[in-house]
């Protein structure tokens, strides 16, 4: 199940790997362990993403992408699992973010006192930049390490489950050809 269920979410390697504007970089995107969908690539793939999705940094798709080819994940986990946070998520995570880190720095929860808007929020910058900061930080650790380890076990679950259903197969098919030479 894992394995196709993110065979379905990735996209075919040979279609990135022959995008024009990919060309010079195609060397590294051709590598096929940066596309194999294992244990170990789908949940480095999802903890990297995740770990940057919480750090505002322009280009984190890119970031993502090139921490994938050098960690050896799966590249395009990695640069899909940076879509958590988007213009719809980022606001309720920066006020988490905030509170987080003003819990962990002792920093003051002050209600805003001005009209919420990307303006006042910049002027409150010098504020709250620690707070936010940390927290941000506590954000990207905690959800990469939950990101890997939901992975690894959910795999390791699934893995066992499929281990168990052979092996009634197997029993089944023992049972069924111990009664077929009875028979004869």
């Amino acid at each position: 199940m894992p394995r196709k269920f993110f065979r379905r979410l990735t996209p075919n390697r040979q279609r990135i790997v022959n995008q024009p504007f990919l060309r010079p970089v195609a060397q590294f995107l051709g590598d096929p362990n940066l596309w194999h969908l294992n244990r170990r690539s789908v949940s480095g793939g999802v903890a990297l993403g995740l770990f940057l999705a919480f750090i505002p940094l322009p280009g984190q798709m890119l970031i993502a992408a090139v921490g994938a080819i050098a960690m050896r994940v799966n590249i395009a986990l990695a640069v899909a699992m940076v879509w958590a946070t988007n213009p719809v998520t980022i606001p309720p995570l920066l006020w988490l973010a905030y509170q987080i880190g003003a819990m962990l720095t002792g920093a003051e929860l002050a209600p805003p006192t001005g009209e919420m808007s990307v303006g006042y929020a910049m002027s409150q910058l010098p504020a709250i930049w620690l707070p936010l900061g940390v927290g941000l930080l506590t954000l990207s650790f905690v959800s990469a390490l939950l990101g890997f380890t939901i992975i690894r076990v959910l795999w390791r679950i699934n893995i066992s489950i499929h281990k168990r259903r052979r092996l009634a197969q197997r029993r089944l098919r023992l049972r069924q050809s111990q009664r077929d030479s009875r028979r004869h």
